[in-house]
């Protein structure tokens, strides 16, 4: 008898594009083809762009180095490495449960699949939920990120439980005119940069700061607990506050100088977001920094990274030793 052993651990890959790095694969695609259930890729940082359109049909944890590495004024304790990770879009279709995304730039990023997990992210045009025909879509979240809009324009496509919470949404927000009635889940300690559109029904909407807000016949159909906004717009009670000057919520909402680009929106002193929202019976901080899981800077993954690395330019031909610094640090 012969008996066949197969290694059931998940492995790390490694993927890098630039010619003089020795990696397991150059294109993101070919590391999610090769990899095996429940592996994790790790995306190194390129001068050259990724530029893949990746789709992903099984359980995988892709990571990248963070975004906003290169601000005039950086986040502490980010990559020492300051070049990003960027890629076109990513797509995770049937089979790809239970995958996270975090720390990469991208332009679109489409959920047709349940429980699947997008942080610390840079999204810069959209985000798609069950965007194939007849896709359903329970228990995804979407967290930590900055990202222009979440769409759902597949008439067929359904999703529950949508979990939202704690990003800095720079465009409209919520786009699901084609698809309203079938989408639904929680919305909270979100930081909303421009006027948001709200087209939805069964959310609730808690603990955030609306620069202006847009819900036409959609009010009443969404319960809205906590929330802060520079118009009038939002529902009386129930703890809004509405016509804020965003200028006394956060440090740089006007002027950004001697800020980074997510920085800017932490809360200032005497900031009336502080204390003012309340999730799952404890008082919280509105917005983006606030509540159980605050907006990382730069969107740096929960691993290691060196943050500091000293090296001698030359080290002398008889010299014995070498003194390298080296500091890391990793953000949970």
């Amino acid at each position: 008898m012969f008996l066949l052993i197969q290694n059931t651990e998940a492995k790390i890959w490694r993927v890098n594009n630039n010619s003089s790095v020795q990696a397991d694969f150059t294109t993101v695609s070919d590391a999610v083809s090769h990899a095996s259930e429940g592996d994790t890729i790790y995306i190194e940082g390129s001068a050259a762009a990724y530029n893949e359109n990746v789709y992903v049909s099984k359980r995988l944890y892709i990571i990248g180095a963070g975004y906003y590495l290169r601000d005039k004024t950086p986040n502490p304790r980010t990559q020492n490495n300051t070049v990003t990770v960027d890629i076109n879009f990513v797509t995770f279709n049937p089979g790809s449960a239970g995958s996270v995304l975090e720390g990469i730039g991208l332009a679109n990023v489409i959920i047709n699949e349940n429980s699947i997990t997008i942080q610390r992210n840079r999204i810069s045009a959209f985000l798609a939920i069950a965007d194939a025909a007849n896709s359903v879509c329970n228990n995804d979240t979407i967290r930590q990120n900055v990202i222009y809009k979440i769409i759902a324009e597949t008439a067929t496509g359904k999703a529950s439980n949508l979990m939202v919470y704690n990003n800095i949404f720079n465009g409209p927000v919520f786009n699901f005119y084609s698809n309203v009635d079938n989408i639904s889940g929680d919305f909270f300690n979100n930081d909303c940069l421009e006027p948001a559109t709200l087209s939805c029904v069964n959310f609730t909407f808690q603990n955030n700061i609306f620069n202006g807000v847009s819900l036409g016949t959609y009010m009443y159909s969404n319960v809205f607990l906590n929330n802060i906004s520079s118009d009038e717009e939002l529902p009386y009670g129930n703890g809004n506050q509405s016509d804020i000057d965003l200028g006394t919520v956060f440090n740089g909402f006007s002027d950004g100088t001697g800020f980074s680009s997510d920085g800017r929106y932490r809360l200032k002193t005497g900031s009336p977001a502080i204390g003012a929202g309340s999730l799952n019976g404890t008082t919280a901080d509105c917005g983006a920094f606030g509540g159980p899981a605050p907006y990382i800077l730069s969107g740096m993954p929960p691993i290691p990274s060196i943050y500091i690395l000293t090296i001698p330019p030359s080290v002398p031909g008889d010299a014995t030793d070498m003194n390298v610094t080296i500091s890391s640090t990793t953000v949970h």
